[in-house]
């Protein structure tokens, strides 16, 4: 995958947006619960093109009916933006804290490539001194913004810097 989009993926677990082991029921549950907290999180599903109202809420709540899946959709989107929006500060604070956090970066499995094409890639450490740019571009999900961050991260890894545009998988704990 993209080193953006691992990238993201990575923070969206670590700020809790996305939890893969919730059922769809309980993902819905807990995003209404999430969303219906404040007027910002009704502004975030009007934004999404969500329109309801208070009865709609607690039938979804009370599981008497179930939303449509393009209106399930709009509601884990709405989450999302909200949640990440919520993160960014402490999560700028936590990657920033003690110097920077470093990041452990994986290359694209090249198992399955003939040996005469094959490059040889190993595991990197980056450390990341300045998390702001990043953190900003991913709770806005830009994931323009954050490609480019990415490009900026990588490069400093040395002449073989585009072998790590994808990867298949980051890892760093915040």
């Amino acid at each position: 995958m993209p080193g953006a989009v691992a990238l993201t993926t990575r923070l969206d677990e670590i700020a809790q947006v996305t939890d893969p082991y919730k059922t769809p029921s309980e993902r819905l549950r807990r995003n209404l619960l999430y969303l219906t907290r404040s007027r910002t999180g009704y502004a975030f599903m009007r934004d999404c093109g969500i329109r309801m109202d208070g009865r709609m809420i607690a039938a979804w709540l009370a599981e008497e009916c179930c939303p449509r899946p393009g209106q399930q959709q709009r509601l884990e989107d709405a989450y999302r933006l909200l949640r990440r929006r919520n993160m960014a500060p402490s999560m700028t604070r936590r990657l920033n804290a003690g110097g920077g956090t470093r990041v452990e970066i994986y290359p694209v499995d090249q198992s399955n490539v003939d040996d005469k094409h094959r490059r040889t890639a190993r595991w990197r450490n980056k450390n990341i001194y300045r998390w702001d740019p990043i953190v900003a571009a991913w709770s806005l999900s830009d994931l323009r913004e954050l490609t480019h961050r990415w490009h900026d991260v990588i490069t400093d890894l040395d002449s073989d810097w585009r072998m790590y545009e994808h990867v298949t998988h980051l890892g760093f704990w915040a």
